[in-house]
């Protein structure tokens, strides 16, 4: 397991709790039409290790590479609005009528529920799930059109079938296998009423224009992911994953964010991915061993931003829309 090998090398010990929460945090008392229609699945228990001071999954089904504690999800919320000021929406499918008008939507790998929240308000008619492995939303403040479910879309869920109208899906390109994405996706499927609308959006772990050092941190990064069976360029296979799903009509786009470079929103995006690239520093550390020094790993960070910033690297989005066939 991942999480065993990375703590052997970090030579910590491990602290282990469990995490167990009911099967949703809020119920309203009466459910409106577009409300009635998920069956929503029970949470479980969730176990986490600590290493070097940051909090990650310890489940065995589950491979993502990133801590999973406050740090990071700070990260997340950060990034989202990054991705909204960069894109100029949070979404490219074609819902927002159907938004607007009311209708059930699940957001797959929530995390910290930014983007859940942030559609919650702008269509307040529509019913917004968000749906993660791990307990890292909030559960005591949220808007009245937003629940929660611990769940992890690769295994089985209990989600009913042809309930939701809308599935939203992003950056989970370090935390599932290329079998998990099979999976996910059937599960996706299942779930998605006749007609209703699937989008992904993931980036490639080779990034465009990259300079020598971070093209040695990324692949630092790939060996570990490539190791787990992941897919180092997701954005890439999103049309051919989608359509193997089964789904339809699809419309696929990639848009390039600027690295340190092209002024106030490359400045933004390397903010993010050296924030990333931070956490992630103990699986660089796996390949490059003077990364155990933090000091070491922050003056090359250093230089990247400066090579990006020379060489006009990008981090590119992948976005990726289909449909579930009508005659399903």
């Amino acid at each position: 397991m991942f999480l065993t090998r990375l703590l052997s090398f970090l030579r910590k010990k491990e602290k282990n709790i469990s995490h167990k929460k009911s099967h949703l945090f809020k119920k309203k008392d009466k459910m409106s039409d577009t409300e009635s229609t998920p069956s929503m699945p029970s949470s479980e228990g969730k176990n986490y290790t600590f290493i070097d001071g940051r909090r990650y999954n310890n489940d065995e089904d589950v491979g993502y590479l990133l801590p999973n504690d406050n740090d990071e999800a700070d990260r997340l919320h950060q990034q989202h609005w990054i991705m909204k000021y960069a894109l100029k929406t949070n979404y490219h499918a074609p819902m927002k009528e159907q938004l607007e008008q009311g209708i059930n939507v699940i957001d797959s790998g929530c995390g910290p529920a930014t983007w859940t929240f942030d559609m919650a308000e702008a269509y307040p008619n529509s019913k917004f799930t968000g749906a993660d492995i791990s307990f890292v939303f909030p559960e005591a403040v949220k808007p009245a059109n937003v629940e929660f479910a611990i769940c992890n879309m690769a295994r089985e869920v209990s989600f009913e079938e042809n309930s939701f109208d809308y599935y939203f899906q992003r950056y989970l390109i370090g935390g599932l296998t290329r079998d998990d994405w099979g999976k996910v996706l059937k599960n996706a499927y299942k779930i998605l009423k006749p007609g209703a609308y699937i989008e992904l959006v993931e980036p490639n772990m080779e990034y465009e224009n990259m300079g020598p050092i971070l093209a040695s941190m990324q692949k630092a990064v790939i060996t570990m992911v490539e190791g787990r069976g992941m897919i180092k360029n997701a954005g890439d296979e999103l049309p051919e994953l989608l359509e193997e799903a089964g789904f339809v009509n699809l419309t696929f786009t990639k848009r390039p964010l600027y690295l340190n470079h092209s002024g106030k929103i490359g400045q933004l995006w390397w903010d993010d991915v050296a924030h990333a690239l931070t956490n992630l520093r103990p699986v660089m550390a796996m390949t490059i061993p003077e990364y155990e020094d933090v000091d070491a790993f922050k003056a090359d960070l250093d230089r990247v931003a400066e090579e990006c910033a020379e060489m006009k690297s990008n981090f590119v989005a992948h976005i990726a829309y289909a449909q579930k066939p009508l005659d399903y």
